[in-house]
Order: structure tokens, then C-alpha cells, then sequence
């Protein structure tokens, strides 16, 4: 990928048909030879018209800047340009990305499902297969590699789920792998048993990378009934100063209709 500055350029070769713009201009900017006078007696005939159109002899300058400013235009955007464009991570072969895919994970799911994609448009362009896969529901045959171009068709339809993964499960994944690949793991920040297996099997197969959000995951703890109310308490990871959590109770109202109560 070729660099200049703050943009980028994944066909960075098809910039050298910038060099061709200068003789674009002499070409368009080159005078027709001379004609060959003949002289005419009819000719007389048609003095003193005025000609109610002129042409020039050759194009203004304006307009052949126009032509090249298109021109070039057309060649930097087939360059396929890149405004910012993070660096590239070095890697071949198969890539694996893995969400923890639990409801600690709901809240950021939206930038998590962004770094998903970027993870798989890095993998396209460097013609790389890849698989995803939910801790949550993960896959029995093990990933499934595919060109990465298909695997983010895939994205709209995962979401996190409401529970936290089964560590059999999980380790039943771990067995099925095989082959080298490279590991990107969104991790949701809770620690679990599985999680010490899985990161074992994983390393054994390739490079692995993990991404855990800074922010801190705070959980209700199941409601309880003291002294004649209802009574919440709250978990939250360690990490972060103190903070105030909004807490909604939804329930049908005597009507029967969902809503906050």
C-alpha cells in the first residue's frame, strides 16, 4: 500500500500514469499544420460577410486544465484512496476472529462489530481467508475459513446473547482446530475458566491478539424480596473511578402493555 501523507492508495501503481499528463497537454495543445492557400477567384464573392461564429486555432488553457484536472481525477480514484488509514499488521495465511458474544459485550457491540470489519477489510485486501466466531455459539466442526469479502456479509447477523458461554462447549471448540492461522479475540473482560484453555490452543495454532475495552462491565445481581421491597445490587469489574448507573425495571403494566415501570 502506498503511503503520502495522511492518504493512502491500495493500487499505488496506477499513479505513474500521472507522469503522462504533461504530454497529454502538448498533445491537445499542438497546432494543426498550416493549410495550403490556393487562390480563388469566387472568393471575392464573399467579402464583407461577417461570420457569425469564430473558432480558435488552438484550446485555451483554461479548458486544458480542466481536461487534465479530470484526467487525473479518474487515474487517483481506480488508485483506490485511503484517507487515514491505520498500519498495516503483518500476517499471512487464515485469519480467526473471536467475540466473547456475551451481555457484557452488548454495549459496545456496535464498535466491536466496526473493528470486526476492519479486520476483514485488512484480510480482503491482502487476499486472506477468514472465519468468525461467538463464544457464545461456537461452531462444532471448529472455523470455517472463507475470503474474507464473504465472511463480512456475515457481521448483520451476529449478536451478543444473554448468557455466558459453556466452558465444555468452548473446550470442544478448542479440540476441533487445526492447521496455522492468526487469532484476533474481543474479549468482553470477564474472567472464566475456559478462557486460559481456549487462549492455550489458540496460541498453538498462530499469533494471537487481544482486544479488551477499558471501560469498566457492571451487572445486576438476581432481585431479592426484604422486608416488604425489592431489593438490587449491582457487580462491576474492578477497573475505573466511581460512577452512577441508571436502572429500569420493564414489566406489563395492568393493561398488559410492555413498558418501563
Amino acid at each position: 500500500m502506498f503511503t503520502l501523507g495522511p492518504l493512502a492508495f491500495t493500487s499505488g501503481w496506477l499513479l505513474l500514469g500521472l507522469i503522462a499528463l504533461p504530454v497529454l497537454w502538448i498533445l491537445l495543445r499542438a497546432v494543426p499544420p498550416a493549410p495550403i492557400r490556393r487562390r480563388f477567384p469566387g472568393v471575392a464573392l464573399l467579402l464583407g460577410l461577417a461570420d457569425a461564429e469564430s473558432q480558435s486555432d488552438r484550446t485555451p488553457w483554461w479548458l486544458l486544465l480542466l481536461r487534465l484536472a479530470a484526467v487525473a481525477a479518474v487515474i487517483v480514484g481506480f488508485a483506490g484512496p485511503i484517507l487515514n488509514p491505520q498500519a498495516a499488521r503483518p500476517g499471512t495465511g487464515p485469519l480467526l476472529i473471536i467475540a466473547d458474544g456475551t451481555w457484557a459485550d452488548a454495549r459496545d457491540w456496535d464498535a466491536r462489530t466496526d473493528r470486526m470489519s476492519g479486520l476483514l477489510d485488512e484480510a480482503a485486501r491482502a487476499g486472506r481467508t477468514a472465519a468468525i466466531v461467538t463464544l457464545t455459539a461456537p461452531p462444532v466442526d471448529g472455523p470455517n475459513f472463507q475470503p474474507a469479502a464473504a465472511v463480512s456479509q456475515q457481521l448483520p447477523n451476529i449478536t451478543p446473547a444473554a448468557w455466558e458461554p459453556d466452558t465444555a462447549a468452548v473446550a470442544d471448540f478448542a479440540d476441533t482446530m487445526t492447521g496455522n492461522f492468526e487469532t484476533f479475540w474481543l474479549s468482553d473482560g470477564l474472567a472464566r475458566d475456559s478462557r486460559t484453555l481456549l487462549l492455550v490452543a489458540l496460541e498453538a495454532r498462530g499469533t494471537v491478539t487481544v482486544f479488551q475495552t477499558p471501560r469498566s462491565t457492571v451487572a445486576l445481581r438476581p432481585a431479592r424480596f426484604e422486608d416488604g421491597a425489592i431489593a438490587l445490587s449491582a457487580v462491576r469489574t474492578p477497573s475505573g473511578p466511581e460512577l452512577t448507573v441508571p436502572v429500569q425495571a420493564i414489566g406489563l403494566d395492568p393493561a398488559g402493555t410492555e413498558r418501563v415501570l
